[in-house]
């Protein structure tokens, strides 16, 4: 935590010498005096104000091909962008991507109540909202479980009378705060862990979700390498202690050999009617054809 303070404090300060250059643009109400130049550049401030500039940083900038930056934006989103996507993108070109990738997978979540964007929803609270096309929906929380040590929780939901299991990060990991990497354990089947230190390029399982033996869980880096896990067993996903998906972010996460990743359970009951996986044990109807269960089980 320390050694992070004295690397924000050096980012911040590089910055404010910076701004104090006049590297990001004109002051609004022009250079400070020659005291404060002393008092962040020491002994070498009179260079510093001899390098002072009032010259706009965007006056080196090119001029944008509007029709390249429509045809780069299509080939990311696999469709043509409307204008106020493209206006987005424009400015800022990261968060745009996301934003929008994100409204393409999960939709527009303006829909969402005011409150609930605030506050956000508590175990057993139902929720009624209707999607871009005007379709109605029900969402109601299961239950949201206590931070583990990677310092994320399991979110668990209905959505339409369907069953789901989301993990959503909530605080600083216990182990990276202590600097303490958990190991998978050889002789335990369910410890899945990383065959080589690298950099975590794609988690493609979290908790809740169920596996085949053969079926991929994560793909790492190695000296540019890349190298896909696969599930050594049927089972049902219980704990993924790190997560990272490039194609979205552009990050990777490190990674030491040998490093637990992902720990196995037994396999979920099925559904006798259509076969479909039953992850709640307490449920009395299957998630996905409505059958009663005790009635199948009979």
């Amino acid at each position: 935590l320390k050694q992070d303070r004295l690397l924000l404090y050096r980012d911040c300060n590089d910055a404010f010498k910076e701004l104090l250059l006049g590297k990001f643009g004109r002051l609004p109400l022009g250079f400070p005096p020659d005291w404060v130049y002393e008092s962040a550049f020491g002994k070498e401030y009179r260079n510093a104000l001899e390098m002072r500039t009032t010259d706009s940083p965007l006056d080196g900038l090119g001029p944008i091909n509007i029709d390249d930056e429509t045809k780069a934006l299509a080939g990311q989103i696999a469709r043509h962008p409307t204008q106020e996507e493209l206006i987005m993108y424009l400015n800022h070109p990261s968060d745009a991507l996301k934003t929008i990738l994100f409204r393409q997978k999960y939709g527009n979540p303006n829909h969402i109540p005011l409150d609930v964007w605030l506050e956000g929803m508590v175990p057993g609270q139902t929720l009624s909202f209707k999607d871009s096309d005007g379709k109605p929906h029900c969402l109601k929380i299961i239950s949201i479980a206590h931070p583990d040590d990677t310092g994320s929780s399991e979110v668990r939901y209905t959505l339409d009378q369907e069953l789901f299991s989301h993990i959503v990060k909530t605080g600083q990991s216990r182990e990276n705060a202590k600097g303490i990497t958990e190991m998978a354990d050889e002789t335990n089947p369910d410890h899945i862990g990383s065959p080589s230190a690298g950099d975590l390029w794609i988690m493609y399982v979290k908790p809740g979700d169920v596996v085949k033996q053969g079926e991929e869980l994560f793909n790492i880096t190695i000296m540019k390498q890349e190298k896909a896990v696969v599930a050594p067993r049927d089972g049902m996903v219980k704990r993924v202690l790190k997560t990272a998906d490039y194609k979205f972010d552009k990050k990777m996460v490190p990674i030491k050999e040998g490093e637990l990743l992902v720990v196995l359970g037994s396999p979920p009951k099925r559904c006798k009617s259509c076969g479909s996986p039953v992850k709640d044990d307490s449920g009395r109807f299957c998630p996905q054809c409505g059958k009663s269960l005790a009635d199948d089980q009979g």
